[in-house]
C-alpha cells in the first residue's frame, strides 16, 4: 500500500503514546499530527516520535484537509465536544472508552453519528473483548449449543491498585467530573462489552438492585480530588431469562482475580477474559451416560496484543471495510447499564 491513512491524535498521555507506536508497527497509517493540553507534553512527544506538527488546540487538526483520521486518547470528561466537533470536520473517529461520562453525552454523540453515516466512528472498548481470540473461542462453544440456554452470568473482579498506580499522570480518573466513574467506567465497558455480546447482543436490561461505596483507599498525595466509585456490585435481570450478578473494585482492600462464569442448561464455562489471564477455559457438562465431566480448553494467545489489535481493526475499517465491532450505539447500550448502576442521573 503506498498511501497511507493520515492520521492526528488529541491526547499523548500514556494510551496516546500507545496508539502511535501500533500505528507505525501496522504500516497502513501515519501520524501527522498530535495535540496536547501542555506544552512541555506536547514538544516531548514530537521530539520523541519526530512528529513535526503540534498543537495545544485540537482544532488545528480538524482544519488540516490532509488529515483523514482522529484519534481521541484525552480524559473521558472531553470525548462529548471533540467527537462533535470530529464529526462537523468530517473525519473519521477512533473513540476512546468510555465514549461519554453522562447521558447528555451519550445522547449527543449517538445524534451526531447519525448525521455523519458516511464517516466511521469505532469505540475502543472492543480492545481485550472482541479483537482477542478468548472471545471467538467461547462465542463459538455458546452458539454451538453445547450449555444449553445461557441463564446466568457471575463476574467479579477486586483489587488493591487503582488506575493511578497503573497511570501516575491520571489524576484526573479519581475525579468524577472528568472520569465518569472509577472501575465501572473504566474496566466495566470491557465487561459488558465481552459478556453481553457472547449472547449476541441481545439481552436487555429489565431489573437492577446494586450498591457502590467510596473513600476506601487514601492516597500519599494530599492534593488528589477523589470522588468515584471504588467498589460495587449489580443483580441484574435480563430478556430473555438472563440473570447476572457483576461486582467490580479498585482501591478496595482484598485482592480477587478476574474471573467469570457462565451457566448453561446442559453445561457451563469458568475463565478469566483478559488477554492477560491464564488461557485456560474450563468447561463443565455431564456425558450422555449422566456423568458429570470437565475440561480444561487452551486459548492460543500467542501472537495477540490488544492494543496492537485495536489499530489493525480501526485500519481495517478504513481501508478493507471491516464491520466495526464497538458502534457507538452498542457503546450506549453498555453505558447505560453502567450509570445504572452508578445511579447516574438522566
Amino acid at each position: 500500500m503506498d498511501k497511507k491513512i493520515k492520521i492526528g491524535i488529541m491526547g499523548v498521555g500514556m494510551i496516546g503514546d500507545v496508539h502511535i507506536k501500533n500505528i507505525r508497527k501496522d504500516g497502513r497509517g501515519e501520524v501527522i499530527w498530535i495535540a496536547s493540553r501542555t506544552q512541555k507534553t506536547l514538544d516531548r512527544k514530537m521530539k520523541k516520535y519526530g512528529i513535526s506538527q503540534g498543537t495545544l488546540d485540537y482544532r488545528e487538526i480538524l482544519q488540516d484537509p490532509q488529515v483523514e483520521a482522529v484519534i481521541i486518547a484525552s480524559p473521558p470528561h472531553t470525548h462529548t465536544e471533540m467527537t462533535l466537533a470530529t464529526l462537523e470536520a468530517g473525519k473519521h473517529l477512533l473513540l476512546e472508552k468510555p465514549m461519554a461520562i453522562s447521558y447528555e453525552g451519550i445522547r449527543q454523540i449517538t445524534e451526531a453519528v447519525k448525521k455523519h453515516p458516511q464517516q466511521l466512528v469505532l469505540e475502543c472498548s472492543c480492545r481485550h473483548t472482541r479483537l482477542q481470540p478468548k472471545y471467538p473461542f467461547i462465542k463459538n462453544i455458546i452458539d454451538s449449543g453445547k450449555l444449553g440456554k445461557v441463564y446466568h452470568i457471575h463476574h467479579h473482579h477486586l483489587m488493591r491498585r487503582t488506575f493511578i498506580e497503573y497511570n501516575p499522570a491520571g489524576k484526573w480518573s479519581l475525579e468524577k467530573q472528568k472520569a465518569g466513574g472509577g472501575p465501572f467506567l473504566d474496566q466495566g465497558v470491557y465487561d459488558l462489552s465481552f459478556h453481553l455480546g457472547l449472547l449476541g447482543d441481545v439481552p436487555n436490561l429489565t431489573s437492577i438492585k446494586s450498591f457502590t461505596k467510596k473513600n476506601l483507599k487514601t492516597f500519599p498525595d494530599k492534593n488528589i480530588h477523589q470522588d468515584i466509585e471504588e467498589h460495587g456490585a449489580a443483580y441484574m435481570e435480563f430478556e430473555p431469562g438472563l440473570s447476572y450478578y457483576y461486582e467490580r473494585g479498585a482501591g478496595v482492600h482484598c485482592d480477587i482475580a478476574n474471573e467469570t462464569r457462565i451457566c448453561g442448561t446442559k453445561g457451563g464455562l469458568r475463565f478469566g477474559f483478559n488477554s492477560w489471564d491464564p488461557p485456560i477455559i474450563e468447561y463443565f457438562s455431564v456425558n450422555e451416560k449422566n456423568q458429570e465431566i470437565s475440561k480444561k480448553l487452551t486459548v492460543d494467545m500467542a501472537d495477540h496484543e490488544d492494543n496492537y489489535a485495536l489499530i489493525t481493526h480501526f485500519l481495517d475499517c478504513l481501508i478493507e471495510g471491516t464491520k466495526p465491532q464497538m458502534t457507538p450505539d452498542l457503546a450506549a447500550k453498555h453505558l447505560d447499564i453502567l450509570f445504572r448502576i452508578l445511579n447516574t442521573e438522566k
